[in-house]
């Protein structure tokens, strides 16, 4: 049933005040509306095919999905079958999940604090985390340092101030504050 008055208010109220209102209200989604089948046999396949839409865009960690399909009203039985058959035919996999983000960060310049903290908002555990860190330890130095190259350039702190400024950066980016030391002290020399 279409919402006549919502349709009016958008079309001929917001256009003649469009200056006054900076954004106008989204019309409902129809797949927000659409209810869940109390059968389970169809509260599957819905839940189903949207985790298999959310997968095919990116990679997503079990408890990401299992959030997603709780926000969209499925039950946490339907949620847990769900997410047992994506891993058992192999569509989600939380490795290849932190494995991917770490490098999509690391690329962006992000620091192991940040991508820690990040990792662990989305599901992954302590252990898992470190040893996806710690393989690539050497690493973290140059990124600090291009970072802070990508910032600033090659130029050298013109005074205190700017030293702060930069190392503030680079703990903003999620480096240690001994790589930041470091990074800076090379770069003053």
């Amino acid at each position: 049933m279409l919402n006549w008055r919502w349709i009016w208010k958008t079309r001929f109220v917001n256009c003649a005040c469009r200056s006054v209102l900076k954004k106008r209200p989204t019309p409902p989604r129809v797949s927000d509306q659409a209810p869940i089948d109390s059968n389970p046999a169809e509260a599957f396949a819905q839940a189903y095919n949207r985790t298999l839409g959310l997968i095919a865009r990116r990679e997503h960690s079990a408890a990401e999905l299992r959030r997603k399909l709780a926000s969209r009203g499925y039950d946490d039985a339907v949620t847990q079958r769900v997410l047992e058959q994506l891993q058992d035919r192999g569509l989600q996999n939380d490795a290849v999940f932190a494995e991917e983000y770490v490098a999509s960060k690391k690329r962006r310049g992000f620091g192991p604090m940040k991508i820690t903290a990040e990792l662990q908002q989305h599901g992954i555990s302590r252990g898992q985390i470190s040893e996806l860190l710690a393989e690539q330890d050497e690493e973290w130095w140059a990124n600090c340092r291009a970072a802070m190259n990508r910032k600033y350039g090659e130029s050298v702190a013109a005074d205190q101030r700017d030293l702060q400024r930069r190392s503030r950066f680079l703990q903003q980016r999620g480096f240690t504050a001994s790589m930041v030391a470091k990074v800076i002290r090379e770069n003053s020399e």
